[in-house]
Order: C-alpha cells, then structure tokens, then sequence
C-alpha cells in the first residue's frame, strides 16, 4: 500500500524539487533564529493590523493572525486542474442559481431534493425574478480545496456566495516578503498586488443604474465582525468606504451614504453581509445590519448588489453532497473534481449510517446561522448532544470524514511540525468567464480537532503560483480616467467621522493623562520638598481632564505613587489603558481609513499595555518603575500617530475630525486646568509671592506650556501672563483660542456648497473666540504695584472685580464644552441632511 501523500516530501521522504533549496536554507537555521523569524512574522502582521475574531473574554478583543514562513507551492499541473474544475463548478452553480430562483427545472427532474433547496436557511424566497447585476449571481467567490491520502484535489466547501479571506492571502504575501525577502529571488511568484485593481474593476462593470464614475461601497456587518481587518484591508486597496447598514438610507427609490456633507448617492454595493440580514422589510425584521428598503432599490434597478442577493444559497453545505449531480445536469460534463465525501442528514438514510459510525465523521451545520447555542457551546466529543440536536434538525448538518488534508510541514516555535492544510482559492468574474486569482488562503490545521468553521484551530501559509507558460499573470483591464478631472471630496460618512472625532479627544485624554504622571514623578523626585508636595497634591488631581457622564464614575488619583500605577494600568473608566483602550475600539471601526504606518504605532502601543497588566500587590519601587515605562510610551507613540498620520493619510473628512476631536479635547482639558486654579490666579497680592510663582510654574510644567511661557513673557509666572497664554495666545499649541480656531477652521473645509445649517457651527466657535480675545484679565486679577510707588486709587485696581473670575472660568469652560453638542448636532448627527439641491422626496416600500 502506498504511502500517504505529503505536500512537500515525496515517497522517498526527500523533498520536492519546488520545496528543496527553501527547506535547505530553513534547515540551517538554529532554533533559536527560526524563533526569532516567528517573532519577526508576529510582529509585522500586528504593525499591519491582521487580525481574526474577537475574543469576547478579553479586553483586547482580537487574535492575532499567524503565516508560517514556509510557503506552499502549486505545481503547474495542479493549479491548472485547479482553475479548470473552479471555473467548471462556477459555471455550474450560476445555471443552478438562476434555474431554482426561476423555472426549477432540476428540482422537477429530481436531480437534486426539494428539501435540500427550498428548506435551506440560505434560500431566499422574496428573491426570486430579482434582478441581478450583468443577469449572474456570481461574481466574486471562492473554493476550499485538499488532498486526499492519494493526492487527488478535492473540493471541501463552497464560498461562491461570499468569499472571505482574499485579503488574508495577500496579507500573508506581504508578511512574508517583509520578513524574508531573499527566498522571492530565485523563484519566479505570479504577484497578487493587482488583485484589488481588478476586483473594483468588476464592481464597476456591474453598474448600469447612471452613467459616470460609479459610487461603491463595501457593506460591513462592523467591527464586530470576526474578519472586520479583512474587509477593511481589501476597502483600502480599493479605494472604497467601509459602510454599515446605519450608514446608508433609501429615498426616492435609491441608497444613499450619509455622509459629513450630506447624502450621497451609491451605485455598486459590495456585500459582505449575509442575506438574512440585508433588508429588514424584506428578510429578518430584527436585523440591524441590513438596510431598510435595498432590495425594493434592487427591484427598481437603481443599484447593484454584489454578490447577488440569494447568491449564498450556493455556499449551503448540503449541497456539496449534490455537486456532481448539479455539474452534470447543466454542464453535461464529469466533474473535473470531485468532492470530499459528504452526507446530508436530511436523507433518512444516509443519517442512520453517520450516526451509526459517529466518531468517523465531522458534524458541520449547513450555515453557522442554523446551529443552536447549546450545540456551539458543546464540545465536540459529547456524543449524546450531538446526536440529540441531529435529530431535532437533521437537515440543518452534514457529515464529512475527519481528514482535513494532506500533510505538510511548518515550523512552530523553532521546530519542524507536520499537520494537515487546505487551500480556498478566489475568482472573479470576467464577462462570461471567471479569472482565479494566483494564489490561495492556505490554512494549516494545527490542533488535533479543529472546529470546522472559518478561523478556528488553524493557521496560515503564503501560496505561490509559480510563473510560466501554463498559468498566465491576471492583470486586470483598468478603464480609462480623464487624468485632469476634478475629483469629488472622498466620501466620508457621519459614523466614520465620529469615530474619528472620538479617538481624536481619547488619544489626547490619554496623553494627557501619561504626560501629568511623567511630570509629577519628576517633581516629587526632583524639584520638591516634602511639604510642597503636600501642599500641592490637591491641585494635581484637579487637573485630571473631565469625563463623559456616560464613562462611569472613578477614582482616578495622582496623589501618591500607588494610585498613579493605578491611573496607568486599572482596566477601570478614566485611567490611561482604558482611554487608550475606548480610542483603539473606534481606530478598529475606520481601520480602513488609516494608513497602515499609523496603524502600526497604535497596535504598538497597545501590544506594549497588553504585557503589561495591572497587578495587585506589587511594591511601591516596582509599581514607579512600571508606572514611568508605560506613562512614557504613552507620551511617546500617541504624538508619534498623530505625526505620522498627518504626512501619510489623506487630508479628507475623517482625519480632519480626529484633528478637531484632539484639539476640542485639549481647549477642554486646559479650560478645565484653568479653572482648577482660580482660587490662586484671584488672590490677592500681597500674600506668598514664592510659593504663588512655584505653584503656577509647576502649573504650567504639567501643562507642557513653562518653556513657552518663558520664551514669550521672560519673566517670573504671574496669574495675568498665565491667563493669556492659556487662554488667548495664538501659538501657543494648548491654548484655547488656537485650539478653537483650527476647529473652526478644519470645520469649514468640512463644509457641503450648500450647507448653510452646518455653517452654523463654524459661526458659533468664531462666536466664542471673538468672546475670549475680548478678555480683559486686568479686571478680574490684581497686580502686585512695585511697594516704592503709592497707590493712587485710581486705573484698572480700582475697578477689579477678583470675585468674578471664576464664574467666569466656568462659563468659559462650559461654553468650550458645548462646542461637542455644537460639531455634533451639526455634522455627526444630522443622519438625513439632503446633499442635492433638489431634494428626494421618500416613498413607500
């Protein structure tokens, strides 16, 4: 009996001519290098931001994605069986498509079971006679392949009606090629850096509602979608928003994106929901994710949906077990390749036999959306509930044999393994063809019993086609742009700009925050007595920035060394990790707006909180140790994104909010400062001059401004100097008045042609400004006189008024915080501001 087949040894245990120089070159590294390759590969793939699945247990909500640095290779002969059995079955699958929405010719002819096809939760009856874009169902799908024990391909699963994981095999090329460049030297690797290219240039084909440049979209369930990173990745290289289903409106038969500008009007949609939720008038009246009147919009033919609605009944498991049946019936031909053995257990048959020899097979449900709680939270060896939920639905599961693929080896924590893999290759239509991408999302399955759905108990290779006479480069047909063409402003919608807006004010709380922990671990070791740390840690602690009212209440401290290893690291509201933390939650929702290097220094950051977890316990000296590490990374990485950021990302809608949202926050943050202090800047002269100036001097140490305030004043702190840099001079970077000047102004670039409700809120900062350079300070706050010179009784003294300044204070800083409601009411909320001239006017369903 021969032996079973191995990916990259052959029969004599020798390796493949197409693996043998990269396992040589492996092979010679120690341990500890190919540790540090694994490493190296680790980090890459968490600076470009790749992730799968939230961990609903952890705080910091994802799991990283991993790519071995070995690669897999097609041979020539494979991937062109591959792409001719591909094509073969998408062929096959869009007649099977179009025939059981329509006529049903195959399920007259008994080819295929009634049960199995309308029965199916991925039948969608409100579907049929639906119109489609280019008349097909099918336009961007995917195929998961394996070995057998003999070496023959095999088809595992469907992903015709929604294939995920493209952007996961590019990402695993550019990790690679990052982390060992020499091994692409010698081998000729057909590129997959075009692919996005090409996929836009098909969503662009399919719209036929208007002519022009097509507006298109990719609709996302969310950040909470386990693959978010993925679609996000794939948007970018395209050049497309990320939306959701709140982002878009019906009116006048067509969708719309809400957007900072108002409503825009959107073409071509690419779904990545499933079809259960994208309508809630027509599918799952519960849904939050689709769109309230998108599929009477299709029906009309104002917009085009890819890949069509109804498409995923193709993806339904069940099938599997008829797919040769369905290549015969339409195509008249043998399947090119066969499928992996797979029983439905909706045949009274063929469920007596599974259940019979239960522990050979693999129990997987038709679609993840079928399966009940309790079988999910079941493991998958307790037979007795296994059995019980197969035969409460038995047409919901199928059984297929436990081999997940043939072997082949990886190198894990500096030593050689060997576990099975699979491969889900990804095509795209091309007029009455489809073109298959060069390459694969390898899935290497490293625990013993995986779960079978997509992304658990398994890891990824890079997959090379190699280039030659048999497997022809996919370069797509880019259409021709007019090269000196006025583009429109990049679609930005309201939800995206405020999370922008909030990671803005949550980055600047958080350094803030850092930056008053640095500054007062310095004064305490440094510059202060005992007694003047005593007399001035209540002031610390009200210079602590304001929370939300819906943030919860804290207990945020700086008072001692204690509670600011607390305020660093206590996972609780207000503390440095957990503002860091609320402004990480909105950089994942626009992470398709991010550039990838601003991206990086946030996911170091936050890679550099996760080792370090709050601990009870620890003595004070490790505790300030800790404390100074974290307050200065802190202080470091977060204007490090800004910088970065700004000379890498566009100027558009979204980053302009995160710049309004930083700089509202620190106008916030300094009126606040401010008016902790009024008691002191009111005083009157005459009192302890000394510890007057050291108590403002630390002051403005902790608000980064002395060296400013000396290089404008060049004098001692006094409390009128120090009122007008903070609240009126125009360079310096914390002052009030320049923050709200550049919100202002940032505002107005944000402006729709005919927004005149939004030019409101420009006006009402411009208000507040005008109100604040009218500030006459010598009226509120006494001058100490030179003793040599006599008062007079007469000039400003006599009409200062010290009791007002903080009433004062405190409007100013109400009104400053009223700028949110303002910006908000204005462009983050408006949801339904018309962006034509002439409105639409909304009809019913």
């Amino acid at each position: 009996m021969p032996a079973p087949w191995h990916e990259v040894l052959g029969p004599d245990n020798a390796a493949r001519p197409s693996y043998r120089k990269l396992l040589e070159d492996l092979g010679q590294l120690r341990s500890v290098d190919l540790r540090a390759l694994d490493d190296r590969m680790a980090a890459t793939l968490r600076e470009m931001g790749v992730n799968f699945d939230v961990i609903r247990n952890d705080p910091w909500g994802r799991q990283p994605w991993t790519c071995d640095v070995l690669p897999h290779i097609f041979a020539s002969e494979d991937w062109a069986l591959l792409v001719a059995g591909f094509r073969q079955r998408l062929r096959a699958f869009e007649h099977f498509l179009a025939d059981v929405y329509g006529k049903r010719e195959i399920l007259r002819a008994g080819a295929v079971p009634i049960h199995a096809v309308l029965g199916s939760p991925h039948f969608q009856n409100a579907c049929i006679h639906l119109p489609r874009p280019g008349n097909a169902y099918l336009h961007l799908s995917g195929m998961c392949v394996a070995r057998d024990a003999r070496g023959k391909w095999q088809v595992k699963h469907h992903h015709f009606g929604h294939a995920t994981g493209i952007s996961y095999m590019m990402q695993n090329r550019r990790a690679l090629a990052r982390v060992l460049p020499e091994i692409f030297q010698d081998t000729a690797v057909q590129s997959l850096a075009e692919m996005p290219l090409a996929i836009m240039e098909r969503l662009r084909e399919t719209n036929t509602s208007r002519g022009g440049e097509p507006a298109v979209v990719l609709l996302s369930p969310g950040a909470g979608s386990a693959v978010s990173s993925e679609q996000s990745f794939l948007a970018r290289r395209m050049g497309i928003p990320v939306v959701q289903g709140g982002d878009l409106l019906v009116l006048d038969d067509c969708v719309f994106l809400k957007t900072v500008r108002g409503l825009e009007r959107v073409d071509v949609i690419y779904n990545r929901v499933a079809d259960f939720w994208l309508d809630p008038l027509v599918f799952r009246s519960d849904s939050m994710l689709g769109v309230p009147g998108l599929v009477h919009c299709l029906r009309k033919g104002t917009v085009a949906l890819v890949n069509a609605v109804g498409s995923q009944l193709a993806d339904d498991r069940s099938l599997l077990a008829f797919a040769s049946q369905i290549i015969r019936y339409y195509l008249n031909e043998a399947p090119l390749l066969p499928t992996v053995p797979t029983y439905w257990l909706g045949d009274i048959d063929q469920r007596e036999m599974v259940l019979e020899n239960l522990e050979n097979y693999r129990i997987r449900p038709i679609s993840r959306e079928s399966t009940s709680g309790s079988w999910e939270r079941a493991s998958v060896r307790d037979d007795a509930v296994l059995r019980q939920e197969i035969r409460k639905n038995p047409a919901h599961y199928v059984a297929q044999p436990h081999s997940e693929g043939a072997p082949t080896i990886c190198f894990d924590d500096g030593q050689r393994v060997e576990h099975p893999q699979d491969h889900i290759l990804f095509a795209a239509r091309s007029g009455a063809n489809f073109d298959v991408f060069p390459g694969a999302l390898t899935r290497v399955f490293s625990r013993v019993d995986p779960r079978g759905e997509f992304g658990f108990g398994w890891t990824s290779k890079d997959s090379w086609v190699l280039a030659d006479e048999s497997t022809n480069t996919l370069l797509p047909t880019l259409a021709r742009r007019t090269p000196h063409a006025e583009f429109a402003p990049r679609q930005v919608t309201s939800r995206v700009a405020e999370a922008f807006y909030w990671m803005g004010r949550y980055l600047e709380r958080a350094h803030h925050q850092a930056h008053l922990i640095q500054v007062v671990e310095t004064l305490e070791t440094e510059e202060l007595n005992s007694a003047e740390r005593k007399a001035y840690r209540p002031v610390w602690n009200r210079l602590l920035p304001p929370l939300e009212k819906s943030a919860g209440t804290s207990r945020r401290s700086i008072a001692n060394r204690l509670d600011r290893y607390r305020l660093v690291l206590l996972p609780e509201p207000g503390s440095v990790v957990s503002t860091f933390l609320r402004a990480m939650y909105n950089a994942e929702s626009v992470q398709d707006s991010l550039s990838p290097e601003a991206w990086a220094t946030l996911s170091e950051l936050r890679m550099r909180f996760q080792r370090t977890r709050y601990r009870d316990g620890l003595s004070e000296p490790e505790a300030v140790r800790i404390t100074r590490r974290m307050s200065e990374a802190a202080t470091q990485l977060i204007p490090q994104f800004f910088a970065i950021a700004d000379n890498t990302m566009l100027a558009d809608d979204g980053w302009r909010f995160c710049e309004i949202g930083q700089l509202l926050e620190r106008a916030v943050i300094t009126a606040n400062s401010v008016r902790s202090l009024s008691s002191t800047l009111a005083a009157a002269p005459g009192g302890d001059a000394h510890a007057s100036e050291i108590e403002l001097s630390v002051f403005l140490r902790m608000l980064g401004c002395r060296d400013a305030y000396r290089r404008i004043f060049q004098m001692r702190a006094e409390p009128i100097p120090v009122l007008e840099l903070l609240y009126q001079h125009r360079e310096v970077p914390r002052s009030v008045l320049r923050c709200l000047m550049k919100c202002g102004a940032l505002l107005r670039e944000s402006l729709a042609p005919e927004g005149t409700e939004q030019a409101s809120a420009p006006a009402d900062i411009e208000e507040l400004v005008h109100q604040i350079k009218r500030i006459d300070w010598r009226a509120f706050v006494r001058i100490a006189h030179d003793e040599d010179q006599p008062a007079t009784g007469f000039g400003p003294a006599a009409h200062v008024q010290p009791d007002e300044l903080e009433p004062l204070l405190d409007r100013l800083m109400q009104s400053t915080m009223d700028v949110h409601t303002v910006i908000a009411d204005s462009f983050l909320n408006h949801q339904a501001r018309i962006g034509q001239v002439t409105q639409p006017m909304l009809r019913g369903f």
